[in-house]
């Protein structure tokens, strides 16, 4: 018996639950249905021929790959609204060139900025010594834009600079690696 389920395969984590679940169940009934017949009707319909893909065996292991496992703190955070920030930002125009989208949370403790940056958001905090205006500050966080370094907002009115930030070192800020200049749109 030759076939393909590909066109089978769950596309998302509810339907892999589901599907997962269906197959466990038609497995059973599958080896249900064994019990119940003699040996010559075994022998006669070939349970040789069954391959592992048609009761589910193979291909993608959804229980070894879940979106719970793996963090996205860069980008996703549960109660967090992307569109609205996105549509509530402020756009800064930097060079070289990019557009970073800015939103400013001044009601939490301790004040936040969010960044857009090339469709991913960075969540940064405002650091002790920031001021109190949302449009004064200096905003950091350890997730930068490649794996070796945080990144550093610090704003003043209508300029703003957006710096590397050293993980695990007391580098000054004037010593950091300059990424963007920007000034808002």
């Amino acid at each position: 018996m030759a076939g393909s389920l590909l066109g089978c395969q769950p596309n998302s984590d509810t339907d892999a639950a589901v599907s997962e679940k269906a197959t466990v169940d038609n497995h059973a009934e599958h080896e249900q249905g064994h019990e119940m017949h003699d040996d010559k009707e075994h022998e006669d319909h070939g349970h040789e021929e069954h391959s592992d893909i048609e009761h589910g065996h193979e291909g993608p292991n959804h229980e070894d790959h879940s979106h719970e496992s793996h963090s996205h703190e860069e980008h996703a955070h549960a109660g967090h609204d992307h569109a609205a920030h996105a549509s509530n930002s402020t756009p800064f125009s930097c060079e070289p060139t990019a557009i970073i989208g800015v939103s400013y949370h001044s009601d939490s403790t301790p004040q936040t900025a969010h960044l857009l940056i090339d469709g991913i958001e960075y969540d940064l905090t405002a650091t002790a010594n920031s001021e109190t205006d949302a449009d004064k500050g200096i905003y950091t966080s350890d997730i930068g834009l490649d794996d070796t370094h945080g990144i550093i907002w610090q704003v003043n009115g209508d300029k703003a600079t957006l710096l590397n930030k050293t993980l695990d070192s007391d580098v000054a800020i004037d010593k950091e690696d300059v990424l963007f200049n920007c000034q808002k749109s």
